[in-house]
């Protein structure tokens, strides 16, 4: 027979086993949540339930399937002690899931007092405080101050700003002028001026490039929708397509946009000016079950010398 003392051990550790395990399904995720109406990142229905399937007389479902309202249930990935990855869903009743800690964060209700330490000198109001849980690494969460939600809290990435990421990897550029008369020397006045685009992804296009937050992949493509071309003495030229490089052949006729060619008839008086290019890239994205459209600009210039004809002999 167990001595008491003995048998009180036995219970202590048994508690405690218990205690351990116990905390550490808190960690878990929560199965059978669903993705909001609208949301295309996380995995928790409107009040936590999945919506009712056709014919079930309105009960809720059985924990099993994709969430509704056009939502996904797309997973985040939650790291473990040893650097290892595995699915979470992006929402559980602990929180939203923050993918650079690894841990799910719930607003914390009500917030702590003011001269509580986990505001780290910051007062309330400043920010606020969450409180963290971490699949798989359970000591590292916790009452956190945060100046703004953890990324990724209150839903979905923003799919347009992932759109906007990707462009800024694109590194578009404007137009690579090409001009003639040639830079550095010197034109005429009443000859035409051409101007073209110097092909490239960064300044014709068309180029593409993707961003990725929450699980969520937005890609970008980019082509150039127009130029502009200013000649610096009130001419403007609207050119959709890159134009062609001036040729000898040309000789002295004017540049037609008929024919796919940019420029002017010519300057009407001598000095300097600037030639600016501004390319209007027009860009389509898709990713997270949608899709949009944006445009931005990149301009560029170079200078122009114009002198007088000059006659042999006089």
């Amino acid at each position: 027979m167990l001595s008491r003392t003995m048998r009180g051990l036995t219970a202590s550790v048994t508690l405690a086993l218990f205690l351990l395990v116990d905390s550490a399904a808190a960690n878990e995720p929560k199965p059978g949540t669903y993705c909001p109406p609208g949301a295309t990142v996380c995995d928790i229905y409107s009040g936590g339930r999945k919506p009712p399937k056709p014919g079930n007389d309105g009960k809720p479902g059985d924990g099993g399937g994709t969430g509704g309202g056009g939502g996904s249930s797309a997973k985040c990935m939650a790291r473990d002690g040893s650097g290892g990855q595995f699915e979470v869903p992006c929402h559980s009743e602990s929180g939203w899931f923050d993918a650079t800690t690894s841990c799910y964060w719930l607003l914390w209700d009500p917030q702590p007092p003011a001269d509580d330490p986990v505001w780290a000198g910051h007062a309330p109001g400043d920010g606020a405080v969450y409180n963290g849980q971490c699949p798989g690494q359970p000591l590292m969460g916790g009452l956190r101050w945060f100046q703004n939600p953890p990324p990724g809290y209150g839903g979905g990435p923003n799919l347009a700003a992932l759109a906007e990421e990707a462009v800024t990897k694109m590194r578009l550029l404007g137009a690579d002028i090409g001009i003639a008369p040639k830079r550095g020397g010197t034109g005429t006045v009443g000859v035409p001026v051409w101007v073209w685009n110097g092909p490239s992804p960064q300044t014709t296009g068309p180029t593409s490039a993707s961003a990725t937050a929450l699980g969520v992949t937005v890609t970008a493509t980019a082509t150039v929708q127009n130029v502009v071309w200013n000649f610096g003495n009130g001419t403007t030229v609207s050119c959709p397509f890159p134009g062609t490089p001036y040729s000898a052949t040309f000789g002295l006729n004017p540049p037609s946009t008929a024919n796919g060619q940019c420029g002017m008839p010519g300057y009407s008086r001598v000095g300097g000016y600037t030639v600016t290019a501004t390319t209007t890239w027009a860009v389509h994205w898709v990713g997270g079950g949608q899709q949009g459209d944006l445009t931005t600009t990149r301009t560029s210039d170079v200078p122009v010398l114009i002198g007088e004809l000059q006659v042999v002999g006089q």
